[in-house]
C-alpha cells in the first residue's frame, strides 16, 4: 500500500493555481465593470449637475503668491467643483499689482494683462484702498486678508552682521541713521561711506510705500499714520531727510534694487546698504525665485524692532460678474483659508494665522517671531504720502489743471452732491496736499472769455506763490455752456510748450465728464499738437474722465501720443484719488 502511494503523482503547480487566477480574472473583471459604471453614474451626475456647461473663475494674484496659488488652484480643481449648475474651473494668472489697477481704473489691456478677472490678490490693501478711492463700484466684496508678510530689510550679509551686532533699531531710527554724516564710521567701517536705504517709489513699490509709513508713525509718535501726522514739522522733516539719503541711480522696482544690490561685490563698491522689501520676496529674490537670474551674493534679512510694517494680501471679489462666478469666487477664497492650504502658504514664505511653517529651502533668512504689525494708513493718507515723496524726490511738477464747466457739470456726482462740487473739493485737496512744483488752473466751456471757450483762472507757477489764488479761483468754478474740449487742450497745450520747465514733468491735466461740442476734431488736435510739440520739451495730456458719456478711444489716443494717462471713473467721487495717483506717478 505504501508503494502505491508512492506511485501516485503530484498534480502540477498550474493546475493548482489556475481556479484561484479564474476567480481573480472574473472578480477584477466584475470589479472593473463596476467602476466603469460607476465613473459613468458620476459622470452623468455630473452632467446632470452641471446642465449649464464649464465656466472659468479667473483670478490674477501679485506674483509674490503665483506659485502657492497655482497649486492650490490645482488642487481646487481636482475636486471638480460644481457652482449652482456650472462645473468651475479656477485659473490663476499673474502680474503687477500696479498693472492691475491701471487696467480696473483705466482700459484692461488683454494682450499684456491677459483676460480681464473676476477676483484679484494683491500683495498689499494699499492696492485695493486705491481701486475703492478710484470707484469703489470696482469691488464686488470686502478685502480679505490670505495671508502676510512683514516688510524687512535686504543687505549685504556683512553689513546686515555689523549693524545686527552693532545695535537695535526702529524704524523710526533709521531717518536719523541715513542722515548722518558719519555712517557706517561709527560702526568702525569708514570705508563703506554713509548708511544709505534705496527707497523705489512708494506708489509703485508697497514695500517702501509701508517702510516710510513705519518711519514717520515711529517720529510722529502715532499709529497709524494719518493727514494731519505728515503735517507736522518733525514729521516732514524726516521725509526731507529720507528723500535727501537717496542714492543716485535707484531702480524703480523692488526686485530690481535687490538685484543692483545683490550684484555688488562688496559693500565699498555697493550702490547703497539697504533695501526694504516684503519678507517673501527676498526670499524668492535670493532662491532666484522670481523670474529673473540669481544675484552674485543673496542678501539678509534684517528685522527692526518695534511694530512691524505688515502686506496683507487681500482676496477681493471684482464686480460685474455673474452670481456663479461671484459664489465660486467667495468659495475659492475659503478655501485658500483652509489649513492645508494656509500650511502651502506658510511653506511658499508667507505668514499665516493657522500655520508656523517656514520654507525647508531658504537663503540669507532668519524667519524670526514677529511682534505686532503696525496699523496701515487710509487710502488719502497713502497717496498723499505718495505725492509728497514725489515732490520731496523730484522737486515737484508743473501741472496745469484743465477744468471742464459746461452744463453737464450739474449732473449727478454721487450721494446727493453734483458733479461740479465733486471737483471743487478735489482740486481743493489737491492744492494742498501739492508741496512743491507749479500749479495753474484753466476752466472750459463755451464763450467763457469773449469769444474763446476757455479761460485761464491762475497762471502756472510755482505752488507756495498761488495756493490762495488757487482756492479762490476753484471757489468761482461755476457749470455754463457746451463742452468745447479739443479747442481748450488745444489752447493749454500752446501755452503749456512755450514756457516748458526744463527737468521737470510739464503735464496738463483735464477733467471732464466727457464730450466735445466744439468744432475742432480729434484729427487737428493731433496734428497741432504734433506740429506744436518738441520731443525734447515734452507736455504730457493725462484725462480724468467720469461719467457715461466719454469717449475713451478719442481719450485714449490723446494720451498715448503725448505720454500721459487715461483714468475713467464712474462717476466723481474719484477724482481726489485719481489726481493723488497722477502726482504719485513716477514722472
Amino acid at each position: 500500500m505504501s508503494r502505491q502511494r508512492g506511485d501516485r503523482r503530484r498534480a502540477p503547480r498550474w493546475a493548482v493555481l489556475l481556479p484561484g487566477l479564474i476567480v481573480i480574472m472574473v472578480a477584477l473583471w466584475f470589479g472593473g465593470s463596476w467602476l466603469r459604471y460607476a465613473a459613468d453614474e458620476r459622470a452623468a451626475e455630473r452632467g446632470r449637475e452641471c446642465a449649464a456647461g464649464p465656466v472659468a473663475l479667473k483670478v490674477v494674484v501679485t506674483p509674490s503668491v503665483e506659485t502657492p496659488l497655482r497649486e492650490i488652484a490645482k488642487r481646487w480643481n481636482a475636486r471638480g467643483p460644481v457652482v449652482g449648475d456650472r462645473c468651475v474651473k479656477v485659473n490663476i494668472s499673474s502680474a503687477e499689482s500696479a498693472a492691475v489697477l491701471a487696467g480696473l481704473t483705466g482700459e484692461w489691456s488683454a494682450r499684456e494683462l491677459g483676460d480681464r478677472p473676476h477676483a484679484w490678490l494683491p500683495e498689499s490693501s494699499i492696492w485695493t484702498d486705491r481701486l475703492s478711492a478710484v470707484d469703489d463700484a470696482l469691488l464686488g466684496s470686502a478685502p480679505d486678508t490670505v495671508a502676510g508678510s512683514p516688510v524687512v530689510l535686504a543687505a549685504p550679509q556683512e553689513a546686515a552682521a555689523t549693524l545686527s551686532k552693532a545695535m537695535a533699531f526702529s524704524w523710526a531710527d533709521l531717518a536719523t541713521l541715513t542722515s548722518d554724516p558719519g555712517g557706517w564710521s561709527r560702526f568702525g567701517k569708514s570705508g563703506w561711506g554713509r548708511i544709505t536705504l534705496a527707497l523705489p517709489s512708494p506708489a509703485a513699490n508697497p514695500a517702501t510705500g509701508l517702510a516710510v509709513q513705519a518711519v514717520l508713525s515711529g517720529v510722529g509718535k502715532q499709529s497709524p499714520l494719518t493727514q494731519e501726522v505728515l503735517a507736522r514739522p518733525e514729521v516732514t522733516d524726516a521725509i526731507s531727510k529720507l528723500a535727501a539719503g537717496q542714492p543716485s541711480g535707484v531702480p524703480e522696482t523692488t526686485r530690481d534694487t535687490l538685484i543692483s544690490l545683490g550684484d555688488a561685490e562688496t559693500m565699498e563698491a555697493a550702490p547703497f546698504g539697504m533695501v526694504p522689501v516684503l519678507e517673501v520676496d527676498l526670499h524668492r529674490r535670493n532662491l532666484a525665485a522670481d523670474g529673473r537670474p540669481a544675484a552674485r551674493h543673496p542678501l539678509t534679512e534684517i528685522v527692526a524692532t518695534g511694530p512691524v510694517p505688515t502686506a496683507d494680501f487681500p482676496f477681493v471679489r471684482l464686480a460685474g460678474i455673474d452670481q456663479v462666478l461671484a459664489d465660486a469666487a467667495d468659495q475659492f477664497r475659503q478655501f485658500v483659508l483652509a489649513p492645508d492650504q494656509q500650511r502651502d502658504l506658510a511653506r511658499a514664505g508667507l505668514r499665516t494665522v493657522s500655520s508656523r511653517e517656514r520654507p525647508s529651502n531658504s537663503v540669507g533668512m532668519s524667519w524670526p517671531d514677529l511682534p505686532p504689525a503696525t496699523a496701515p494708513a487710509n487710502s488719502k493718507t497713502t497717496q498723499q504720502l505718495a505725492a509728497t515723496w514725489a515732490a520731496a524726490t523730484e522737486g515737484g511738477r508743473i501741472v496745469t489743471l484743465l477744468v471742464d464747466v459746461s452744463k453737464s457739470m450739474t449732473g449727478d456726482g454721487g450721494e446727493g452732491r453734483s458733479r461740479i462740487d465733486r471737483v471743487k473739493e478735489s482740486l481743493h485737496g489737491y492744492a494742498d496736499y501739492t508741496v512743491s512744483g507749479s500749479v495753474g488752473l484753466w476752466r472750459f466751456s463755451r464763450a467763457l472769455d469773449k469769444s474763446k471757450p476757455y479761460q485761464q483762472l491762475v497762471a502756472t507757477g510755482p505752488i507756495a506763490d498761488r495756493r490762495a489764488a488757487l482756492h479762490q479761483a476753484i471757489d468761482t468754478l461755476t457749470p455754463v455752456g457746451s463742452t468745447d474740449l479739443y479747442e481748450s487742450i488745444a489752447a493749454a497745450y500752446k501755452t503749456a510748450a512755450s514756457t516748458y520747465v526744463a527737468g521737470k514733468r510739464n503735464e496738463i491735466v483735464v477733467i471732464t465728464d466727457g464730450g466735445s461740442d466744439g468744432t475742432m476734431t480729434l484729427g487737428e488736435l493731433t496734428a497741432l499738437i504734433k506740429s506744436v510739440g518738441d520731443p525734447k520739451k515734452p507736455v504730457a495730456v493725462s484725462v480724468i474722465a467720469f461719467g457715461p458719456d466719454q469717449n475713451r478711444a478719442a481719450l485714449r489716443e490723446l494720451a498715448k501720443l503725448t505720454k500721459g494717462t487715461v483714468s475713467t471713473l464712474t462717476d466723481a467721487r474719484g477724482i481726489q484719488a485719481a489726481l493723488g495717483q497722477l502726482s504719485a506717478r513716477r514722472g
